[in-house]
């Protein structure tokens, strides 16, 4: 409820940014939580990529499973209901829906399956993958029977060369998704937002250092899902570049920007892998969360440091990106990066992945059981 004009005014200021951005949450998997969140049986209400959503937990295979929050019989929240075994009991009479948002039992009902109500909620494809759980969001809104692609596994985590650091989760950020990848081609930004080198996990300035940077981007040829932002950096003092300080950073944007990592070498010492994630909770705002990997020869302050100083530098963003617009057709000159060549490859995250007769529309019709 809007209490007070500022509030007012600052709800139909947010409405006037949301309009000049695209309508819809872009196609791509997006990280729901991490995997140690909840236990087994454990149930918990999400409303995200303009969904109201329930994700609930096996009792017996500990697997995750997400539906549509509400039941079709009278429309209570399923979030409040109880996990029996690895089905879902709705909180108002109890029925009973599986991982696949099928119908399975209805208490106190003497029939066999086959003659229950053929009615359901929609379920959505899920992957348990590198602590975290993601699930595959289509811009019409519905479930896919099959994504088009699935979530990428980072091999040297996926063998333990990489071994889990630390996680950082610090809040909603209100920007659109897009904007994170409309600021991996705005070259020019990196020496007026990020030309101060900062102490990590702070926005405090180091007197007479800065940080120099050589930024690119290109599309994968092979995938087209996936395209690379890299960076290599290096410290200037007093305005000279000292270039044995030099590092370089791979950042991966897998999708529209749902999840995005990055891959920073460090000479003689191995890699940090840093995942970003971002969460359309409404238009507007997401939930952003980092979670890091690392070469267990790298020491530990190491691995903070680096991790403290690219988070220092994301913050340096978020006051831009809270109060900015999007321009359809912005005014770019020579020294902006690639911004048409990335939108085109942008646009694709707005297109259905299927035709509407192809996509699996798993919330049957609605019947009468009364007979």
């Amino acid at each position: 409820m809007l209490n007070s004009r500022k509030d007012r005014t600052h709800a139909f200021v947010g409405r006037a940014r949301a309009s000049t951005y695209p309508e819809g949450h872009p196609s791509g998997w997006y990280r729901l939580l991490d995997l140690d969140e909840m236990r087994p049986g454990d149930v918990r209400a999400l409303d995200c990529l303009g969904k109201n959503l329930v994700v609930y937990r096996g009792r017996h295979d500990a697997s995750y499973r997400v539906l549509d929050a509400h039941c079709p019989h009278q429309g209570a929240s399923l979030a409040g209901g109880e996990v029996v075994g690895n089905e879902l009991a709705c909180p108002f009479h109890h029925w009973c829906f599986d991982g696949e948002g099928r119908l399975a039992r209805i208490p106190n009902k003497d029939e066999t399956r086959d003659k229950l109500p053929r009615v359901g909620v929609r379920s959505y494809p899920v992957r348990e993958h590198h602590g975290m759980l993601w699930l595959y969001h289509d811009v019409s809104g519905q479930a896919l029977a099959a994504p088009p692609y699935e979530p990428e596994v980072i091999e040297d985590i996926a063998d333990g060369r990489l071994v889990y650091r630390g996680r950082h989760a610090p809040g909603d950020v209100q920007m659109h998704i897009s904007e994170f990848v409309e600021n991996s081609v705005d070259f020019q930004h990196f020496a007026c937002v990020h030309g101060d080198l900062t102490i990590p996990w702070t926005q405090i300035k180091v007197p007479g250092f800065g940080v120099r940077h050589e930024p690119d981007w290109y599309v994968d040829a092979d995938v087209p899902h996936k395209a690379y932002f890299s960076d290599k950096a290096c410290l200037k003092f007093r305005g000279r570049a000292m270039p044995k300080s030099g590092a370089q950073a791979r950042i991966t944007l897998f999708g529209p920007g749902g999840t995005v990592w990055f891959r920073f070498s460090l000479p003689d010492l191995g890699d940090i892998l840093l995942f970003q994630t971002h969460l359309p909770k409404r238009d507007l705002c997401q939930e952003v969360r980092f979670r890091w990997y690392a070469d267990p020869k790298i020491p530990r302050l190491l691995v903070w440091y680096v991790v403290g100083h690219w988070i220092s530098q994301w913050k340096a963003d978020v006051e831009i990106w809270e109060n900015k617009v999007f321009r359809e057709r912005p005014v770019l000159i020579d020294l902006d990066g690639p911004v048409h060549r990335m939108r085109k490859w942008y646009a694709q995250f707005y297109e259905a992945a299927a035709a509407p007769a192809e996509r699996a529309h798993r919330c049957l019709p609605i019947v009468d059981a009364r007979g």
